[in-house]
């Protein structure tokens, strides 16, 4: 975390476990939440009309109470960390979910991810483009480079 606030722009060998020689599914979902987590910190704060709510402030006032209102309500889940993996609850509500720690909880994800995903066709006009990159390369080099 220290990097990241230190300007680093690069997080490397996500999922990735003695020094490389090894990948662990659980792991990368792991160090997912980590880069998300890092990416969010870094993103700084949104400061705009909205986010300064300065039409809330003048009318709940000096001495009014914000935790309730609808503006601040509306915005909380936005700006709270959404922890997919690390269990921010107390111990008691913890052990009654099953006690259930990092690890445990990142490869459920893993294999919930890898029974469920569904890979997304790319748009045809991206498909067309790089079908259009490859002619031209091959056209190029003389070589066929795929096929159809």
């Amino acid at each position: 975390m220290v990097a990241a606030l230190a300007g680093v722009n690069m997080i490397y060998g996500l999922g990735m476990l003695a020094q490389g020689i090894t990948f662990d599914y659980a792991q990368l979902v792991i160090d997912n939440e980590i880069a998300r987590m890092i990416k969010e910190v870094v993103g700084g704060i949104k400061v705009d009309k909205d986010a300064l709510a300065l039409e809330v402030i003048q009318a709940v006032g000096a001495a009014g109470e914000f935790v309730s209102h609808e503006h601040t309500y509306s915005r909380f889940r936005g700006l709270a960390s959404q922890n997919k993996l690390i269990y921010r609850g107390t111990r008691d509500a913890w052990q009654n979910d099953g006690s259930k720690d990092l690890t445990e909880r990142a490869y459920e994800e893993a294999l919930e991810i890898y029974n469920n995903f569904k890979i997304k066709p790319l748009p045809k006009d991206v498909v067309s483009k790089m079908r259009s990159i490859v002619n031209e390369a091959e056209e190029d080099y003389s070589v066929e480079i795929s096929s159809e």
